[in-house]
């Protein structure tokens, strides 16, 4: 875009360095080149602002291909002014006096003019080919063709123009088709998931069986080891016990002969006590007898007196006490006159 300021009779413009400028009076071009600054007289003046940098366009193709599916191809091409005095003569590119601004629209007039131009030769490889490769393969050889016809047009050498590159972004069919096609690659990338998934749950299970496995195993080992632990326990009990009944029995044994011993001296003690004590009572039973004798006999031999004296003195030593006597006169009178017999025989 030039920028224009007026004065009342002159009004000056300055061009940008990428556009080229052409200066027309009265039909006649009397000024040109990029980047222009200038003074002129508007009543008299037409004036065309050409872009001469590297133009980008975007374009889209649509043609059937060998197997009837509608297909689009998405192009980018790069193209440059490289004669803007043809390229204004052939498209409008007048700028407004007042404001400096395209009159039209130029720029997509020549992008409708790419894509006539380049529609032929995409149009000659779609036809020929089914769907599938032309998907698969066909942006390379489209963006090809293309290129190889956009340099031999010479309508675009006639129009100033000239290609940069070309570029095919997308050769895609139509939604349903394309959502048509990709269900089987979605399908074995899903069937690919769906076996990694069984294989990962088919590794989990069988990293759980082994855990089982494992687990099992150690069961099984550690009740080994306890019915171990229980006979070694058992065998030291039944040992133990062994020691204990023997030491027992040992006591036994020994507490018996003990015992034994104990009793056969008790006895002999009992039987010497005994023989002890029936000797001495023979001993002091032949020592009563001997004794019973002698009283006896004194009694048997000894006068009267005597006899009653000893029996009064064997009362006495029988008697604790005396609490009443009775004396009658006839005893007194028969023991008066014993004594005084007894006196008078002596």
């Amino acid at each position: 875009m030039a920028h224009i300021s007026h004065l009342p009779f002159l009004s000056h413009l300055r061009a940008q360095p990428n556009q080229y400028v052409l200066h027309y009076r009265r039909g006649r071009l009397v000024r040109k080149g990029a980047g222009l600054a200038y003074w002129f007289s508007p009543l008299s003046a037409a004036i065309a602002e050409v872009p001469v940098e590297d133009i980008e366009t975007t374009f889209l193709l649509t043609e059937r291909s060998s197997d009837y599916q509608d297909v689009t191809v998405q192009c980018t091409l790069i193209y440059r002014c490289q004669n803007p005095e043809r390229t204004a003569e052939r498209v409008n590119f007048t700028i407004s006096l007042k404001t400096g601004l395209l009159i039209q629209q130029p720029l997509e007039r020549l992008a409708s003019f790419w894509a006539q131009r380049a529609q032929q030769a995409g149009r000659s490889y779609l036809t020929g080919v089914p769907v599938v490769e032309a998907i698969r393969s066909g942006a390379e050889v489209i963006r090809a063709r293309m290129e190889e016809s956009l340099k031999k047009d010479p309508e675009i050498e006639a129009m100033g123009l000239s290609m940069v590159s070309i570029q095919v972004r997308k050769v895609a069919p139509s939604a349903e088709l394309e959502k048509a096609l990709q269900t089987p690659a979605r399908e074995a990338l899903q069937q690919k998931a769906d076996e990694a998934v069984f294989e990962r749950r088919a590794l989990a299970v069988e990293k759980e069986r082994a855990i089982k496995e494992n687990e099992l195993a150690s069961e099984i080992e550690l009740a080994r080891r306890q019915e171990l632990l229980i006979q070694q326990r058992g065998a030291n009990k039944l040992l133990e016990v062994q020691k204990e009944s023997a030491a027992q029995k040992a006591k036994v044994e020994s507490d018996g002969v003990c015992t034994e011993l104990a009793a056969r001296d008790f006895a002999r003690d009992v039987a010497v006590r005994a023989s002890g004590e029936a000797e001495a009572a023979r001993t002091l039973a032949a020592a009563r007898h001997e004794a019973e004798e002698k009283r006896i006999a004194l009694f048997t031999t000894a006068p009267a007196r005597v006899a009653w004296g000893l029996a009064m003195q064997e009362f006495a030593g029988k008697v604790q006490g005396i609490q009443h006597l009775n004396v009658t006169p006839d005893l007194l009178a028969s023991a008066l006159q014993q004594f005084l017999r007894d006196h008078t025989g002596e």
